[in-house]
């Protein structure tokens, strides 16, 4: 009985030896079904990222295309008004924006006149006024558009002192002093 035990033993160490690898094979190939699934979702979701990640740069960059064209704008505006702005020393050339304007406006220029010239003491120094009337014909769309443009032309050296508008004639007449340093003062 004794080897019957024996051999009873043997078959049982032999079928819990063979269970225990069974096992350890399911666990295995279990665990390698789990990294196998989790490579796939993260490939996948690396694909996504990485889609993702394009998108935002190009929105990013479509961004700053925006910005850089606003910046230049702007630049371009500033430079503009820098330029309608006479210089210190330099008196306003009324004769000349006075035309461009005028012709921007789609009016035409019939005249301009000085109409009163005075050099007057400020903290800055001698300051020219001079005040001119101009005369022309256009719409009454032009003429309100030109004044739109001599306000925003001058700034602070040019004031509308009057405007008369008669649309009915298709014409205007305006009365504009200017401010500057004369060119003799220089």
């Amino acid at each position: 009985m004794n080897k019957k035990n024996t051999k009873l033993s043997g078959m049982r160490v032999g079928i819990i030896a063979s269970l225990i690898v069974a096992m350890l094979n399911l666990i295995l190939l279990g665990g390698s079904y789990l990294r196998r699934t989790a490579t796939e979702q993260l490939k996948a979701d690396q694909a996504v990222l990485e889609e993702n990640y394009q998108q935002l740069e190009k929105v990013n960059q479509d961004q700053l295309d925006d910005l850089q064209m606003d910046l230049d704008n702007i630049r371009a505006e500033v430079a503009e008004l820098k330029a309608s702005f006479p210089e210190l020393g330099v008196p306003f050339d009324i004769f000349r924006r006075g035309l461009d304007l005028a012709r921007a406006s789609q009016l035409e220029l019939l005249s301009i006149s000085l109409t009163n010239s005075d050099l007057q003491e400020t903290a800055s120094g001698v300051i020219l006024f001079n005040e001119y009337t101009l005369e022309m014909s256009g719409s009454l769309d032009s003429c309100l558009n030109f004044i739109e443009k001599v306000e925003g032309a001058g700034l602070d050296s040019v004031v509308m002192q009057f405007a008369a508008i008669f649309p009915e004639d298709e014409h205007c007449t305006f009365e504009i002093t200017t401010r500057g340093y004369p060119s003799s003062l220089e």
